[in-house]
């Protein structure tokens, strides 16, 4: 199973992680896992980042409200959905 695969079965579970709770888990690196994570959003995969109350940035998998949607269309055009 690849890396890219393992990433979003960890997202998949619905909790938030960080990059390096999942580099630790999957025995990779940070930098692979922000990589993948670019990759899967390319993909069309809707992966959320936030900060935490100590700065930290955590992911999630999500699914876009129709009210995101909308702001991505009315600011970068058709050719998001592309």
């Amino acid at each position: 199973m690849s890396i890219q695969t393992k990433v979003l079965n960890v997202l998949k579970t619905g909790k938030n992680f960080s990059a390096s709770s999942i580099a630790k888990q999957l025995r990779t690196t940070e930098g692979s896992v922000s990589a993948r994570i670019s990759e899967l959003r390319s993909q069309g995969f809707s992966i959320y980042s936030n900060q935490t109350k100590e700065g930290k940035s955590v992911y999630r998998l999500g699914n876009p409200s129709r009210k995101m949607v909308a702001a991505a269309y009315q600011a970068f055009g058709s050719q998001v959905f592309a």
